[in-house]
């Protein structure tokens, strides 16, 4: 048999609901003045409990890792970082050396050619 909500007046002016499954109380609602808010909470009972995650609180807590652990893990990450950290500084340099190449390029192709000096005319002239 499936699970039923009904809702119960104890006293005159107050109602509850209550979640009953085969003879047995599941879940009870607090009391509400009228009727129809006795009804929205069991709505909003519905669309909570559908979502409500289970969580396992009987299970022990995972055990803390040792400070001799705690430290063999951190100085492994932390010479990771700084391997990265190296790595990550040597592509930037080398990105940095082919921007300047690719500049330099750019400007010696893109720049005017000199025009050939001439050589001016003598002095004394020509002699013949």
């Amino acid at each position: 048999m499936a699970a039923k909500f009904e809702i119960r007046s104890p006293k005159a002016g107050e109602y509850r609901w209550v979640l009953v499954s085969q003879g047995r109380t599941l879940a009870t609602g607090a009391p509400y003045g009228r009727r129809a808010l006795a009804e929205k909470s069991i709505d909003a009972f519905r669309l909570a409990a559908t979502a409500a995650p289970v969580v396992d609180t009987t299970a022990p807590a995972a055990r803390p890792t040792t400070g001799k652990a705690a430290r063999a893990v951190g100085r492994v990450l932390g010479k990771a970082v700084v391997r990265g950290g190296r790595a990550v500084e040597t592509a930037e340099q080398a990105a940095a050396k082919t921007a300047k190449r690719a500049a330099r390029t750019v400007e010696t192709a893109t720049a005017p050619k000199p025009a050939k000096k001439r050589a001016a005319p003598r002095a004394g002239g020509r002699k013949g």
